[in-house]
């Protein structure tokens, strides 16, 4: 298919989808591949938002690290984050413009304390994941990919994302705990959706190698596609590449060939992100 039309699929669509990035293993490249998924497709002309929902923040520092890098004559604030948002019953106003087509709602440590919200504000278990849901689809109208960054281990942040995202991006790093912990998130993905009765569906496993000429990393490769079959696996692999760790630090830059080396590879997982959409919408 031709990329510039799976591109437009994303670009023209009448609603936007929502993703969560997803794995219960800590580590597992979630966050850096939610940023710079997102980067890359505002880059291609989809407008893009990345939810924060980890209390760590990581993709919010990265993110308006990014913002400051980009507009360094201004002085970057945030006045309302994600858990504000959920105490007020409403997102509309809260995503920041990152660069063209790139937005965050970004976190905070408060949103630490969404279980207890969600146990104060609900009576039965059945409505504890459905918190964002109806604050998140709103968001749909604007945007036409909401990336959801999930922490590794949080019952009722992955659930509540699950039930609000139409697809769900599986970030594996090469390693035994992180192929353990994509297969009991598959687990409860699909206990979710029986009891939600959830139209979603597995767009992909991103692979993020630990060492790119490591026989451990073609080992663990392989042993996903034997658990999750062939074609559920990512076709592009993200290398290990230090530049990545560097842009929690300075934020996402597109500078000197190291950089440039990243964008182009994160370009690839666009292309094929889109692709894989395009295929799921029509099939």
């Amino acid at each position: 298919m031709n990329e510039q039309k799976t591109i437009d699929n994303l670009a023209n669509r009448r609603k936007g989808l929502v993703i969560t990035v997803g794995n219960y293993k800590g580590g597992a490249g979630k966050t850096s591949n939610s940023i710079l998924i997102a980067y890359q497709l505002s880059k291609l002309g989809v407008k893009t938002l990345v939810i924060d929902l980890d209390p760590q923040t990581n993709a919010t520092k990265a993110l308006l690290l990014t913002k400051s890098a980009n507009d360094p004559d201004n002085i970057n604030t945030v006045d309302k984050t994600i858990m504000y948002g959920v105490s007020n019953q409403s997102f509309r106003d809260l995503p920041v413009k990152i660069i063209n087509n790139l937005y965050l709602l970004p976190s905070f440590t408060d949103f630490q304390d969404f279980p207890k919200y969600v146990y104060q504000h609900t009576n039965r278990s059945y409505d504890e994941a459905l918190i964002l849901k109806p604050l998140i689809d709103p968001l749909k109208d604007t945007f036409d990919i909401i990336l959801l960054d999930v922490p590794p281990m949080s019952k009722e942040v992955t659930e509540n994302a699950v039930v609000a995202s139409d697809y769900t991006l599986i970030s594996f790093q090469t390693q035994e705990r992180s192929l353990t912990g994509a297969e009991n998130y598959i687990s409860d993905l699909l206990k979710y959706k029986d009891t939600y009765s959830l139209d979603i569906d597995i767009l992909g496993i991103l692979p993020v190698l630990q060492n790119k000429n490591g026989s451990v990393d073609t080992a663990m490769l392989e042993a996903a596609k034997d658990a999750f079959g062939d074609d559920l696996v990512f076709k592009t692999v993200i290398p290990h590449m230090e530049r990545i760790k560097r842009f929690d630090i300075t934020g996402i830059t597109d500078r000197d060939r190291f950089d440039k080396k990243v964008m182009e590879k994160y370009k690839l997982v666009a292309s094929e992100f889109a692709q894989r959409v395009y295929e799921s919408e029509n099939s």
